[in-house]
């Protein structure tokens, strides 16, 4: 089978076009995660008492709106059954107790670096995310084999690219151990 060089460097380019900006957003958690404390942030904490005379799913699902916060008929259910709820997104925390009468928020903006630590990490994401992500990874693979395949059929450099192909193989074999 004989690949077109024109059409391959085509697709190398968009590929690599699409995915530029999630691999910059990977590399930059990918660095927050190694060296956590130059990135801390310092979380933004907010709590609320309110007074709920029902606790019915309507009721509080009600009182919840007038304070911003809509969820859905499951968490409402789970939450007047349990007397609790816990919601976690990537960088944003919320947490929902109900004692007697008193309904409790207590909500946590935990900063942009965790949440694109835990974009990284796909943690509290939502189906799209994994998909993206998955179809970045796709891209990404088919981006770097292109990439090894057009430069090794640049004869002039061949022996070039092949030294520095196997010190990256070398260099991550070694780092393996």
């Amino acid at each position: 089978m004989i690949i077109k060089t024109k059409l391959l460097k085509k697709l190398h380019t968009v590929s690599s076009l699409i995915c530029c900006t999630l691999l910059l957003i990977f590399s930059l958690s990918g660095l927050s995660l190694n060296h956590r404390a130059l990135f801390e942030a310092i979380p933004t904490l907010k709590e609320q008492h309110i007074t709920v005379a029902k606790l019915t799913p309507l009721a509080l699902g009600d009182r919840l709106l007038q304070q911003q916060i809509e969820l859905t008929p499951l968490q409402l259910s789970s939450l007047a059954e349990m007397q609790e709820l816990s919601i976690a997104t990537p960088g944003k925390r919320l947490e929902i107790y109900i004692e007697q009468d008193t309904l409790s928020i207590e909500s946590a903006d935990l900063g942009l670096w965790v949440k694109l630590n835990e974009l990284h990490q796909n943690r509290h994401t939502s189906t799209l995310w994994l998909i993206v992500s998955d179809v970045s990874a796709l891209l990404l693979i088919f981006s770097a084999a292109s990439g090894i395949w057009l430069s090794l059929r640049d004869k002039k450099q061949r022996k070039n690219y092949l030294i520095y192909l196997s010190l990256s193989l070398i260099s991550f074999i070694l780092l393996l151990e």
